[in-house]
């Protein structure tokens, strides 16, 4: 057996007693991937982590240098004062592991945590190259940022579902130049190539980063960007933040919010691909096609529907680089509503010269399936289907916007 394959859990545990070699080699995967909560799982780890950091010695070899992901969930208590685990295990937690390469928070109110959690937060796990928070509250959009900008090493962050009571960034112009509550706002992290954000203040995130741009002269340079629940409130601040990255970015996830079917045109007209000269690859998630309205039975001769996503169609157009790959993820009421999208104007788009480069089309159909709707689509995207280039997956889409 390959003890470096860590699929089946009981046997790299069985391999781990044959020899110290062996030992340490399964603890590589063991070890790599730690999740906690609270409960007993997570005091018990915490109690092995104490026994192996106190300085009272072990026989056998620590596992803590082999923790390379770590992911985090604070308990929710009935009331807001009730104790928190993850609150009084933090200063253990951040000290220990010296190898951490990703973070992954969820469900941290920041007020709650103590002056000496927040300290071994920020400092314990400062070196780590991911960080990811998820559904965490803030007070104000700037203490958001102020935790964001001490991980100056993080090449990967993600901001799904955090919440702020409110917003408190100064002016474009006075985001770096004005000091609030007495502290200079920070700048972005330095090494960020990789952002991802969904329902997370959004355009005030963006509105910080593009003003770090303009006062250093290009000092964000994303090449991978994730984008989820966009919509009309958002799209100007990413139109521009994709502006600023002009040539940088090289990855574009976009997952729009169920008004595209209604906003799309308005969102739009906000976000202009062409700067993006070096883009690759492009993925669009949560494209709902609703079902048509009945016909009126008293008009004897009723006007076609208009097609439905037109203004994907106007989004692709806006490509201007030699892209390698394209997904679609498509959410149709039904055969009929996926029969009514924009696969004329779409393949007009597709059929293009600029896009002859493309080697991976994938259209996800998320919804079950006959076996009519992926025939529809090959059908009406014909020339790409000829091209061997088109790949068209029914069922549930697993894939994840905010994702790093």
């Amino acid at each position: 057996m390959d003890i470096y394959n860590q699929s089946n859990l009981a046997e790299i545990c069985n391999c781990s007693l044959v020899s110290r070699f062996w030992l340490y080699a399964a603890r590589d995967h063991l070890w790599r991937y730690v999740r906690l909560g609270g409960g007993r799982r997570g005091n018990n780890f915490v109690q092995l982590l104490q026994h192996y950091t106190s300085g009272h010695g072990s026989t056998l070899p620590s596992f803590v240098p082999h923790v390379k992901y770590l992911f985090i969930r604070e308990s929710r208590g009935g009331l807001s004062w009730d104790p928190k685990w993850l609150n009084a295990v933090l200063p253990t937690l951040a000290g220990s592991f010296v190898n951490l390469h990703s973070l992954e928070a969820e469900r941290i109110t920041w007020e709650y945590l103590s002056s000496k959690s927040r300290d071994a937060f920020i400092k314990g796990f400062k070196g780590v190259r991911k960080l990811a928070l998820r559904v965490c509250e803030f007070r104000t959009t700037l203490d958001m940022i102020r935790v964001i900008g001490e991980f100056e090493d993080v090449e990967a962050l993600a901001l799904d579902g955090v919440r702020c009571e409110w917003d408190d960034i100064p002016a474009d112009s006075e985001v770096f130049a004005s000091r609030a509550d007495g502290r200079a706002i920070p700048r972005p992290p330095r090494k960020l190539r990789e952002l991802a954000m969904r329902g997370a203040r959004t355009r005030h995130v963006l509105k910080w980063m593009r003003a770090a741009m303009k006062h250093d002269g290009g000092r964000v340079t994303v090449e991978v960007l994730r984008l989820g629940a966009l919509g009309v409130k958002s799209a100007p601040a990413v139109g521009k933040f994709l502006k600023m990255l002009g040539a940088s970015l090289k990855e574009l996830h976009l997952g729009f919010d169920a008004a595209f079917i209604d906003d799309g045109d308005e969102i739009v007209s906000h976000i202009d691909l062409s700067h993006s000269k070096f883009l690759r690859e492009m993925h669009v998630y949560g494209l709902i096609i609703p079902s048509l309205p009945p016909p009126d039975l008293s008009d004897l001769d009723p006007p076609p529907p208009s097609p439905q996503l037109m203004p994907l169609t106007a989004l692709l157009d806006s490509v201007c680089a030699p892209l390698r790959a394209l997904s679609l993820a498509l959410h149709p009421a039904d055969l009929h509503a996926l029969s009514s999208m924009d696969f004329e104007g779409l393949a007009h788009v597709l059929d293009g010269k600029l896009w002859t480069t493309l080697e991976d089309v994938q259209v996800v159909i998320a919804t079950e399936d006959d076996g009519r709707m992926g025939g529809t689509v090959n059908q009406r995207l014909d020339r790409l289907f000829k091209r061997g280039v088109l790949r068209v997956d029914v069922g549930f889409d697993d894939r994840e916007v905010v994702l790093i």
